[in-house]
């Protein structure tokens, strides 16, 4: 009996240890199998959490990144253009220095063209070169006494048109006022008759007076200096009559316009006139100084 039971006893253990194992293995993808399922379920739970976080976050952080962005854009924009406005001002620079040179170029050109027919008379171009007040008409040449400008000489534009007079003098500096704001009249010639031109406070006309006219005057009369002048040599050609003006008995006034504008010259001539400071020249000394032909009358 012993003998025959032996063997089952033997036979049980290793079924008993098989089926162990077994065992084991299956818990084991159970709870594998069981993690992963948890696993995903807190990850999609997790997911599910963050996700409006993040996109809150970049609803926030994504507009502020962009606005970084378009603040350095924006730098390089304005750096750019800071660049280009200096640029184009350089430029406008060279461009105003180049009309500014042919400018005076032409003026240069021009002045060869100005000759006067009294061969003791000289001529000193020069250059405008500022103002000694900056709301007043007079200005500054580059000439002076050195170069023989002297006080009353007169001062007129490249074309030989009148402009006004020497008031001030340095050995290499001189003033000049224009006659529109000379408290002197000058003597001037109509349509052949004598008359007086006078400054006109605040205007850019003068006013005219002819004292033993015989004839109206027309717009556009030529006016010129007279002969009998103290100031300025004969046929220098002042400016033009602007309206008609009709005699009042022996009365003629007018409103006369100037060739030049005082406040746009660039270079001015001044004539050493008379040739000695001091001496006045008579009436038959002066009357063969015509340095312009285009007068009606002498």
């Amino acid at each position: 009996m012993a003998t025959l039971d032996r063997p089952a006893r033997d036979r049980s253990l290793p079924t008993f240890i098989t089926l162990v194992v077994l065992a084991f293995l299956m818990m084991t993808v159970d709870v594998r199998v069981a993690n992963q399922a948890l696993g995903g379920t807190i990850r999609s739970g997790a997911l599910g959490l963050l996700a409006p976080l993040q996109n809150l976050a970049a609803s926030v952080i994504d507009p502020v990144a962009d606005l970084g962005d378009t603040l350095t854009g924006l730098a390089t924009l304005r750096s750019e253009n800071l660049a280009l406005r200096q640029e184009v001002a350089r430029l406008q620079a060279e461009l105003a220095g180049s009309a500014d040179a042919a400018a005076r170029l032409a003026v240069l050109e021009q002045l060869d063209n100005l000759t006067l027919l009294d061969a003791e008379t000289a001529q000193v171009a020069a250059n405008v070169i500022g103002r000694p007040d900056p709301f007043g008409a007079s200005f500054i040449i580059d000439k002076g006494s050195d170069e023989g400008v002297s006080l009353g000489h007169p001062v007129v534009d490249p074309f030989g048109y009148v402009v006004g007079k020497i008031i001030e003098t340095s050995p290499s500096h001189s003033t000049a006022v224009p006659i529109t704001q000379d408290r002197e009249a000058l003597t001037v010639l109509v349509d052949g008759q004598v008359g007086t031109l006078s400054s006109r406070f605040g205007s850019e006309l003068m006013d005219l007076e002819v004292f033993d006219a015989t004839e109206s005057l027309n717009a556009g009369d030529l006016v010129v200096t007279s002969s009998v002048s103290i100031t300025f040599p004969q046929g220098l050609p002042v400016g033009e009559v602007v309206d008609d003006a009709e005699l009042e008995g022996t009365l003629l006034s007018a409103s006369v316009r100037l060739f030049t504008n005082p406040d746009a010259l660039r270079v001015v001539v001044v004539i050493t006139w008379p040739p000695e400071p001091g001496n006045v020249p008579t009436t038959t000394a002066t009357t063969t100084s015509q340095p312009f032909t285009t007068t009606t009358s002498g």
